[in-house]
């Protein structure tokens, strides 16, 4: 016995006829007939009785009709309560940011997350990217930025922004009137690398050992501000995302790079075929919507 059973069989009650309720549910009358039969076989009773043309009920079938009016009833008040979770979305998530991607893409996501889902509080998990993919692999963490290629196997990835790599030297280096460099030009000089918890830091050796050389690293951080700073004050040349130095970048000097293009891929992340709470799904329809 299913719901359609159930509301075939009202309809032929409230209907008074086979023909008249086969009009309403717009199926032959035919296969309504067999429809109640099939039902009651399976109930093992008589719900109708057939001795007239007279839609007579039997006192199985009055039962059947009082509590299907219940059901139906219930199975609609169901349906509204369902679709009002749509509306009135709560929960919380755990979102990982990665240092530098946090701050370009988190904020404006948060702010209009918050404003149109108040009843929904975002945490934020902090790491490399590289401990962050872990994070969301293990379900530890709901959502999160990440560089693309992701690393992980586990993760369901969606790109969200492309930008690309660029050149950053102290500011009275020897090649500062360089309109473009190529990072082979850069193989005698001392850089200083993000460390090895962050994405970014295999993006940059992949891309100086195409070049035919390993940078020569002095300094390697998490800090993003620090190794602006360690550049700005002569200390080594960095390669970094071109939104990092168009924030942070005063007082150096910032080439594009001629050699190749090295692109900077932002997706956003959860673990694959997890159940997602409505909340979640709010929060990855925000960014979407956001960065499309």
């Amino acid at each position: 016995m299913n719901f359609r059973d159930l509301e075939a069989f009202k309809a032929v009650v409230e209907c008074g006829s086979f023909s008249r309720a086969s009009e309403e549910l717009f199926i032959a009358q035919p296969s309504l007939s067999k429809t109640i039969q099939k039902l009651e076989q399976k109930l093992g009773v008589k719900l109708i009785d057939r001795t007239n043309r007279i839609i007579r009920l039997t006192d199985e079938g009055k039962l059947l009709y009082e509590k299907a009016l219940i059901i139906l009833q219930q199975k609609k008040e169901l349906e509204f309560a369902l679709g009002d979770m749509n509306e009135q979305i709560t929960g919380h998530l755990k979102i990982g940011l990665p240092q530098i991607i946090g701050t370009f893409f988190f904020p404006r996501v948060a702010k209009q997350f918050s404003k149109t889902y108040k009843d929904v509080t975002l945490e934020i998990v902090e790491d490399g990217g590289l401990e962050i993919e872990k994070l969301v692999a293990k379900g530890e963490v709901d959502a999160a930025f990440v560089v693309l290629p992701a690393k992980s196997n586990e993760l369901e990835v969606q790109q969200i922004y492309e930008g690309h790599f660029v050149v950053c030297l102290p500011e009275h280096h020897n090649l500062q009137d360089a309109k473009e460099l190529s990072l082979q030009q850069l193989k005698d000089e001392n850089w200083v690398l993000f460390d090895s918890t962050f994405a970014l830091r295999q993006i940059v050796l992949h891309s100086c050992q195409k070049e035919g050389f390993v940078p020569n690293e002095v300094y390697n951080t998490s800090q993003w501000d620090l190794l602006i700073a360690l550049v700005r004050e002569g200390l080594a040349v960095a390669m970094v995302p071109s939104p990092l130095v168009k924030m942070f970048g005063n007082n150096i000097a910032v080439k594009e790079i001629s050699s190749q293009y090295i692109p900077w891929k932002i997706g956003i992340a959860v673990k694959k075929n997890r159940y997602t709470p409505h909340a979640l799904r709010a929060f990855l329809e925000t960014v979407i919507e956001i960065y499309k």
